[in-house]
C-alpha cells in the first residue's frame, strides 16, 4: 500500500467520497493505486482539511504586518563565523554589552557576581585582567561617560566603576528587589551631564544625575534625582528625544501591558547658597501612552520584554514580546505625547464623540506598527526576550531557547541568518550587535551572544565574504 500522503491518494479518497465511480476506477488504473488507498479513515488528510488548513494559514497572516518600502533589506556580508573569547567562563551569562558608538571594550556578566572586559579584535583576550564583583548576579550594564560602566543586579543595588582603572565610583540599593534593566543618557548640549535610570522588580524606577568634573571624571552616586512607583513591574526602558520638540522622554514598558508608557524628563537648575555648583532639580511626568494592539479585545495580549531604538532613526523601535510558544517582534514608530493628542481642546460630550476619538486614536496606533512577525525562536514564561538591531539598520537580532540567534530582516520580517554554535536546546541570555574597532583603523560588525550553556561567541563576518 503506498504512503497515506500523497497527491494522488488525496484525490482517490476525493473521488471515492463524491460517488465519482467512473472516474475513481480510471484514476486508480492510471496511477497504479489499490481500492484501499481511497478509502478515507477517521484523522486521515483529504482535500478538504487541506483547503480549511490553507484557510487557516491565511488567515493567520493577517495577523502579521510587514514592511516593504520603508526599510533597506538584510545587508550583506552579515555576521556568521562563531568565535570564543580567550577567557573563561564558569556560570551561566547574564549580560553582554558593548562600548557606543564603536565598541573598545565588551562588558561580559555572568551568574557568579562577576563582569570581565574583554578586548574587542582576535584572540577577545581578557582586557588586562580587568573585572569586578558585586553582592549579586549582574542582570544589566551600560557604558556612559567613555570610562565608566554602570551596573544593575539581582539584589536591586546599581553600581558605577571605572573602566579603565576598575575602580568603584559609588554604589547605591534603591531597588528592594531585582534591578532588571538600566539605561543612559548624555546631555547634547553638556557632555558632562547624564541620566540613568533603573527598572526594578520591586514596580519601581529611579532616575540618577550625573554630573562630570572637567576632565571628565565622576567622582560619587548621588540619591535618585526622582523615583516613580509603578503598578506593575517594568521590564525595559529607553530614552528618546522627539525630534520635533527636543523633549526628552523615558519610555517604560510594564509586565501585563500591551502600552508603552512615556514620561517626560524636565530638569532646572536649583539656586545653592554654597560655593558648589548648584544641582539640577529632576522630574518625571505621565506624559501619555501609546497601544501595541489597539484593536485587540483581549485583556493582556502579550508584554512587551524588550526596547531597541533604531540605530540611525531616533522614533523607530524594536520590542521583542513574551508571546508563546514562539518570540514575536514588533517594529513601531513613537507617537510623541504631543502628536497623539486627539482630544485637544473642548473635550467631546456625547458618548458617540468619545468612541470616534478612540477609534481615531486607535487607527493612528495601529498605522504606527510598520512590523509585526513571529520569529519562530522557542520561548516559555521563564524566558527573557531579547532583540537588539544591526548597526546598519537592515534587521535585528533574537535570542531563543534553542540555542539558536536569529536574524530577522526589518523590512520583510523574514528569518534570513541562523546562527548556530550554542549547545542545542541551551538558553540563548544576551545579545549586543555593533562595530568594533578591529586594530588596524577599521571597524567590523559584530554580534555577541552568551547563554546557559556557560559560553561566549563572537559572531564574525565571514573575510570570503567581504571580498
Amino acid at each position: 500500500m503506498a504512503s497515506n500522503q500523497t497527491s494522488a491518494i488525496l484525490v482517490a479518497r476525493y473521488l471515492k467520497a463524491n460517488h465519482y465511480n467512473k472516474t475513481l476506477a480510471a484514476f486508480l488504473l492510471e496511477t497504479n493505486l489499490d481500492d484501499k488507498d481511497a478509502v478515507t479513515k477517521p484523522g486521515d488528510w483529504t482535500l478538504e482539511k487541506l483547503l480549511e488548513e490553507k484557510i487557516q494559514f491565511d488567515t493567520s497572516l493577517n495577523f502579521e504586518r510587514r514592511d516593504q518600502d520603508n526599510n533597506q533589506g538584510w545587508t550583506k556580508p552579515a555576521p556568521s563565523i562563531p568565535r570564543e573569547p580567550e577567557i573563561s567562563v564558569t556560570s551561566n551569562v547574564l549580560c553582554i554589552k558593548g562600548s557606543h558608538p564603536l565598541a573598545t571594550t565588551v562588558a561580559i556578566s555572568t551568574a557568579n557576581n562577576t563582569c570581565n572586559f574583554i578586548q574587542t579584535r582576535q584572540p577577545y583576550a581578557a582586557q588586562d585582567e580587568r573585572s569586578f564583583k558585586i553582592d549579586s548576579p549582574i542582570l544589566s550594564t551600560v557604558f556612559f561617560a567613555g570610562n565608566y560602566v554602570a551596573s544593575t543586579g539581582m539584589s536591586g543595588k546599581v553600581v558605577i566603576h571605572n573602566v579603565n582603572s576598575g575602580q568603584l565610583v559609588g554604589e547605591r540599593r534603591d531597588h528592594g528587589k531585582w534591578a532588571v534593566h538600566i539605561a543612559s543618557w548624555q546631555d547634547p548640549t553638556d557632555s558632562s551631564r547624564f541620566l540613568i535610570a533603573t527598572a526594578g522588580w520591586d514596580q519601581k524606577v529611579n532616575l540618577y544625575a550625573l554630573q562630570c568634573d572637567a576632565s571628565q571624571t565622576l567622582s560619587n552616586l548621588d540619591p535618585p534625582a526622582h523615583s516613580i512607583e509603578l503598578p506593575s513591574n517594568p521590564e525595559s526602558l529607553a530614552f528618546v528625544t522627539n525630534p520635533d520638540t527636543n523633549n526628552l522622554y523615558l519610555i517604560i514598558s510594564r509586565r501585563d501591558s500591551t502600552f508603552l508608557y512615556y514620561y517626560r524628563i524636565d530638569s532646572a537648575t536649583e539656586p545653592s547658597n554654597t560655593q558648589q555648583p548648584p544641582k539640577p532639580h529632576i522630574t518625571m511626568t505621565p506624559a501619555g501612552r501609546q497601544n501595541l494592539a489597539p484593536h485587540s479585545n483581549a485583556w493582556v495580549a502579550f508584554t512587551p520584554s524588550a526596547l531597541a531604538l533604531h540605530p540611525t532613526d531616533s522614533t523607530l523601535l524594536a520590542i521583542a514580546t513574551s508571546h508563546l510558544p514562539h518570540l514575536k517582534v514588533i517594529i513601531v514608530r513613537l507617537l510623541f505625547p504631543e502628536d497623539t493628542t486627539l482630544r485637544s481642546g473642548i473635550a467631546p460630550q456625547t458618548a458617540a464623540a468619545v468612541a470616534r476619538a478612540d477609534l481615531a486614536l486607535q487607527d493612528r496606533e495601529d498605522a504606527a506598527i510598520t512590523l509585526q512577525v513571529s520569529t519562530q525562536a522557542p520561548q516559555t514564561p521563564y524566558s527573557t526576550p531579547q532583540v537588539v538591531w544591526r548597526p546598519d539598520g537592515s534587521g535585528i537580532w533574537v535570542n531563543g531557547d534553542d540555542g539558536v540567534v536569529r536574524g530577522v530582516e526589518a523590512r520583510s520580517g523574514k528569518v534570513v541568518a541562523l546562527l548556530r554554535a550554542h549547545e542545542v536546546g541551551s538558553k540563548v541570555r544576551t545579545l549586543w550587535a555593533g562595530y568594533v574597532e578591529s586594530g588596524d583603523g577599521e571597524r567590523r560588525e559584530v554580534v555577541i551572544s552568551g547563554g546557559f550553556d556557560r559560553k561566549v561567541f563572537v559572531w564574525e563576518v565571514d573575510m570570503k565574504e567581504q571580498e
